[in-house]
């Protein structure tokens, strides 16, 4: 469960802007002094047992590396542990929400077998990724599938050292600040739209119908160019100050959320903007 939590924390935070011109996420990653090719990968995250799928050329990609880079590695009992530090509650976090508001949110919350008062208990980050989990609405929820995980599952994985690009601590305290009371309010608002958003992402990702996702994910995101800046950009530059030196050390398959592949800020142009020949892997 802790595992899911991280990964959903994840997926909270790439549903946003995605930009993309080629029909794939995965991106090889060549030149500027480089000896082997490195890769990126643009994830969902998660997904149901029936609907998730590994293509092949990932399988191959992730084979011809010597590291692996997530965002968070799940695995990671550390990682776990700095979790389970770091889930506390928000002081404050309904002040100023109108009285109205706040009882749609314990009525949803309650129609979903959660306690209102487990936000007494732990952040928002938490509460937010339980609900981003049910919002697949899989059959059997113990079948929910990590695309980090699975990858770390594979063949070409076996053995090889994971990095990770952030902290547990960091992506929580990122997560509470930027999702605020009337967020939750939004969110659970529109939870049946979410639902269905949820399942059309799925299925457009897993087919590497690329530019859908992209019109899905403009058409779903309400980021300010504030909150974009927060959750993408500032990690993205943040990102491209650790990646150069990774790839150079050792070639390396890095998994990240899709959201943060392109644009004039995604890690595609700015691997590009320091010299590297970034191609997209047909």
């Amino acid at each position: 469960m802790k595992k899911l939590i991280l990964t959903a924390m994840a997926i909270m935070m790439t549903i946003a802007l995605f930009a993309q011109n080629k029909e794939t996420f995965l991106w090889k990653v060549s030149g500027n002094g480089l000896t082997k090719d490195s890769y990126v990968l643009g994830t969902i995250h998660m997904a149901c047992g029936p609907d998730f799928k590994m293509e092949d050329k990932i399988k191959e990609a992730v084979k011809t590396t010597d590291r692996i880079a997530l965002e968070l590695n799940a695995s990671n009992p550390e990682t776990v542990k700095s979790l389970q530090a770091h889930i506390g509650p928000v002081p404050g976090f309904f002040d100023g929400l109108a009285p109205e508001k706040k009882q749609l949110i314990d009525s949803v919350l309650t129609a979903k077998n959660l306690s209102p008062a487990m936000l007494d208990q732990v952040g928002p980050a938490v509460l937010l990724s339980i609900l981003s989990m049910q919002a697949f609405e899989c059959q059997d929820p113990k079948d929910m599938k990590s695309m980090e995980l699975e990858l770390l599952k594979l063949e070409g994985a076996a053995g090889k050292p994971v990095d990770e690009l952030e902290t547990a601590e960091f992506q929580i305290n990122l997560m509470n600040e930027f999702f605020k009371a009337e967020d939750l309010y939004t969110y659970l608002r529109d939870l049946d739209k979410m639902k269905a958003t949820t399942k059309d992402l799925v299925s457009k990702y897993f087919n590497n119908k690329v530019s859908e996702v992209e019109e899905l994910l403009f058409k779903t995101s309400s980021f300010s160019p504030e909150k974009e800046e927060m959750m993408l950009t500032k990690r993205n530059q943040e990102w491209l100050t650790k990646m150069p030196e990774m790839m150079k050390a050792n070639p390396t398959f890095f998994a990240v959320g899709a959201g943060h592949l392109l644009g004039k800020n995604g890690v595609i142009q700015l691997l590009k903007d320091k010299g590297y020949k970034v191609t997209p892997v047909l």
